[in-house]
């Protein structure tokens, strides 16, 4: 039964975010990359670029191309998703989550 209260419990990824005690800029840093990190993807497939391809483009390995499509934030460090831009001619545009467009 604990598992279903832990899911009651976090109804919103605000929620999880607060109970992990991260800051509202924490969790809006988080989406950021998130979203780039989708959009570079999407980038990427459009272009089609093998993750092989572009990972060598950046000078490193397929498996970290993986990790940063796969969404996980804390793998992929903001160097590394500008990197990935860069190579895909991605411009990149920082402003609030409320007039991202």
């Amino acid at each position: 039964m604990k598992a279903q209260d832990d899911v009651e419990r976090f109804k919103s990824a605000r929620d999880f975010g607060r109970a992990l005690g991260l800051s509202e800029l924490d969790m809006q840093m988080i989406r950021q990359k998130k979203r780039l990190m989708e959009k570079l993807r999407e980038a990427r497939i459009r272009k089609g670029i093998s993750q092989a391809a572009l990972a060598k483009r950046v000078a490193s390995k397929q498996p970290a191309i993986a990790r940063m499509e796969s969404g996980q934030v804390g793998e992929v460090s903001m160097d590394f998703l500008l990197r990935v831009a860069l190579a895909l001619g991605v411009s990149v545009t920082i402003r609030p989550l409320n007039e991202a467009a």
